[in-house]
């Protein structure tokens, strides 16, 4: 995949600070995002309120008018408050997520959607604010989320797991999620941030997204365990992606939501991420309270 443009990149930079202390939620429930100071019914599917937490992927005129916009990071960084929070979720330590909506193909295309949801209205939409990333014409895929590691004490580098959902290009295509395992070169790295540095993929695997009947599912689940980062697949879990950490000394340090590279987006396109034992409003993205993590409780993971 080729980087963002320089202006596409000045764009997801200059959102970073507006977001700073914000909550890691879009909003609650699977429909469009509402308006900030809305009070919308709760069978809208987006109530406020609402316990389910969303981070919305898809271009859409009418969520960037609010200042919503597809190509915002969400970061979610594991501080004292934060840990407080996820530790009274009924499914910590995992996390639990659903790609409500994959569209990654235009319109027309022969997998211009998979999975469920709503697509933005069509408008106009600068060429700038499209990250021109090319891939080959056959498939069409979304780097949409990163989960960092460091260790407790010592040299401060990172261990990366980045998820990509893959769609390939032929009618009945089932999506793809590829996890690749990095070893970041520096501490905060990000493929977000614009940096030219590349980390050595240090492991990649990747599932079909179905459940056992071959039906399409787009749950996912994410653990650590306290000594590997296990992505499951499916629910009840079908398939374990495990990564073996260095140790157990390290922990998770920050858990990013967002287009991090993939396939050009025009209006309609993009992902939504619906994390559904997150409460929304609760989880700060702001960095004031950086007390170091504490381990997760260990579980231990399904295999069939």
């Amino acid at each position: 995949m080729r980087a963002l443009s320089p202006l596409a990149l000045c764009l997801l930079l200059a959102a970073g600070p507006a977001l700073a202390g914000s909550d890691f939620c879009d909003g609650g429930g699977d429909g469009p995002i509402d308006p900030p100071g809305s009070n919308p019914a709760p069978e809208s599917g987006t109530d406020p309120n609402a316990s389910s937490c969303e981070v919305d992927m898809i271009v859409s005129a009418a969520a960037a008018q609010y200042g919503i916009e597809y190509w915002s990071l969400r970061d979610l960084p594991f501080t004292g408050k934060n840990l407080a929070v996820l530790e009274k979720t009924k499914e910590w330590p995992e996390l639990p997520l659903e790609l409500n909506n994959i569209q990654l193909a235009p319109p027309g295309d022969s997998v211009s959607r998979a999975g469920a949801g709503k697509a933005g209205a069509a408008s106009q939409r600068p060429a700038a604010q499209q990250p021109p990333i090319e891939l080959p014409p056959q498939r069409h895929e979304s780097t949409f989320l990163e989960w960092s590691f460091r260790p407790t004490s010592g040299p401060q580098y990172e261990r990366v797991l980045s998820l990509t959902v893959i769609v390939k290009n032929y009618e009945g295509a089932v999506p793809v999620l590829r996890a690749d395992w990095l070893e970041s070169p520096q501490a905060g790295w990000s493929q977000g941030d614009g940096t030219s540095l590349a980390p050595p993929v240090l492991a990649s695997l990747s599932a079909v997204l179905v459940d056992a009947q071959n039906k399409p599912d787009p749950r996912i689940r994410l653990l650590h365990d306290g000594d590997q980062v296990r992505v499951g697949i499916g629910m009840p879990v079908q398939q374990w992606l495990s990564f073996p950490l260095p140790s157990a000394q390290w922990r998770p340090v920050r858990l990013r939501n967002g287009p991090l590279g993939g396939t050009a987006l025009s209006e309609g396109m993009g992902l939504r991420v619906s994390w559904t034992s997150l409460p929304t409003g609760s989880l700060d993205q702001s960095l004031d309270d950086e007390r170091a993590p504490s381990a997760p409780t260990p579980i231990a993971p399904r295999v069939d």
